[in-house]
């Protein structure tokens, strides 16, 4: 079965003109979508198939298989954090488990080296925390931000 994804739109557009009050147009929808299936290799069948089984928006195996490996990846990743978190846990005088973040200025500069990784609101908030690291300290909600995607892109506390 050859999928339709792609031309679905186009393929669309011609099956509509199907149900013009014209002959003449309805010809041409006729030839406009046999030469469309068949440009992209596709024939009445794989047209069928994909009626059948539109599925109402449903995914498609295939993208079903990399949202199930996304999360996979993403379990993965969070175990290996927490692990790591775990095992670099210091104990306070307490017997709280205490975890030991790297300074502001720190953070700021690790988060900056991925800035790629980040979205546009965490882009400018990381690009203007380097430069408030350096003159004065953070509020609680710019540190809790910080340490927030600075988790995010991998780093790591002590």
């Amino acid at each position: 079965m050859t999928d339709l994804a792609s031309i679905a739109e186009k393929l669309a557009k011609v099956v509509r003109m199907f149900g013009s009050d014209n002959p003449n147009l309805r010809a041409e929808a006729w030839k406009a979508l046999v030469r469309t299936l068949n440009t992209f290799g596709a024939d009445f069948n794989d047209l069928g198939d994909r009626i059948e089984h539109a599925g109402n928006g449903a995914l498609s195996e295939a993208e079903m298989q990399e949202i199930y490996d996304a999360g996979i990846k993403e379990g993965e990743r969070r175990a290996a954090y927490i692990q790591r978190s775990q095992n670099q846990a210091r104990t306070t005088h307490h017997g709280v488990f205490q975890l030991q973040f790297p300074s502001a200025r720190d953070m700021a500069a690790f988060c900056y080296q991925r800035i790629d990784d980040l979205n546009d609101w965490e882009t400018e908030f990381v690009t203007n925390m380097v430069s408030w690291v350096r003159t004065r300290p953070l509020s609680l909600k710019q540190q809790a931000h910080l340490e927030k995607i600075y988790l995010k892109l991998g780093g790591e506390v002590q």
